[in-house]
């Protein structure tokens, strides 16, 4: 696939109130003056996003719904199409990370499930028709380095990864529109506030994270290039190759490191 031009398409990009979703969305904006419709649920979040844009908020819309629902796809690709917009990028960035903990009762796996994997199912098969329609359509779907490599307390959160990871592989040797998957490592994101970090443990994973703007560069980039797999960050490569060639050392390798960093997370889950 050769490189892929951005320059004034029209992207939608979901989880783009913050973190990763919202560097590209703003990369897409400012550099490539992109019109990007952001998907998300907090509009104090989008108010606060389009006022720092200053006017290169003028190409910046967005529409508030929870993507872990089939009929709110269903509901938006009605509304783009009643609009007349057609969309020549999808960007799927939303994503949720359950409080790392032993799987069991309370795991949420359904609702990890349908935000990290099956939304953006959901999206390829919604606006397909749209993309369709354009002379340069794409997908990106974001993933995650825990797709690489299995550790300890977060079972539904790597299952989930790994399925997009493999869905969106496979969809990329078929024929029609270009659907790409990318494995980001630790990023500085508020995807962690769902665990009950202390000030210590944060700083820990910040020392192992690469800024979201930083890896929202990396992401953009490779999207030009036309990548359909690439993996960012030498943790997520570390994790990849790791596995590959010592697949039971690894995970335990893994699972200590975090084990050490939130002993009262993982001191019950680790064998």
């Amino acid at each position: 696939m050769g490189r892929v031009e951005l320059n004034g398409i029209t992207a939608v990009v979901t989880g783009a109130s913050s973190g990763i979703g919202k560097e590209i969305a703003r990369i897409l904006l400012t550099e490539y003056g992109c019109r990007v419709i952001g998907v998300g649920r907090s509009e104090e979040k989008f108010l606060a996003f389009a006022q720092a844009l200053g006017r290169d908020a003028e190409k910046l819309s967005w529409r508030l719904f929870d993507v872990g629902e089939r009929k709110n796809w269903e509901a938006f690709a009605d509304f783009l199409e009643g609009n007349g917009i057609l969309p020549d990028l999808v960007v799927n960035c939303a994503g949720v990370l359950p409080a790392f903990s032993a799987y069991g009762e309370g795991s949420d796996a359904e609702k990890t499930m349908r935000i990290n994997f099956f939304s953006a199912v959901w999206s390829l098969e919604t606006l397909a028709p749209l993309l369709g329609r354009s002379s340069r359509p794409g997908v990106v779907n974001i993933g995650s380095s825990s797709s690489l490599c299995p550790f300890a307390g977060v079972a539904a959160y790597c299952a989930s990864k790994a399925a997009l990871q493999r869905f969106s592989e496979c969809i990329s040797l078929e024929k029609g529109i270009p659907v790409s998957v990318f494995m980001p490592g630790f990023t500085d994101t508020d995807v962690f506030r769902s665990q009950s970090f202390d000030e210590g443990t944060r700083n820990f994973f910040r020392k192992l994270s690469m800024s979201a703007e930083r890896m929202a560069g990396k992401i953009v980039r490779a999207v030009r290039k036309g990548k359909r797999r690439k993996i960012f960050g030498a943790d997520a490569r570390l994790m990849d190759i790791g596995y590959r060639l010592f697949p039971k050392a690894m995970p335990r390798l893994i699972t200590k490191i975090l084990r050490k960093a939130k002993p009262d997370a993982f001191g019950n889950i680790v064998r």
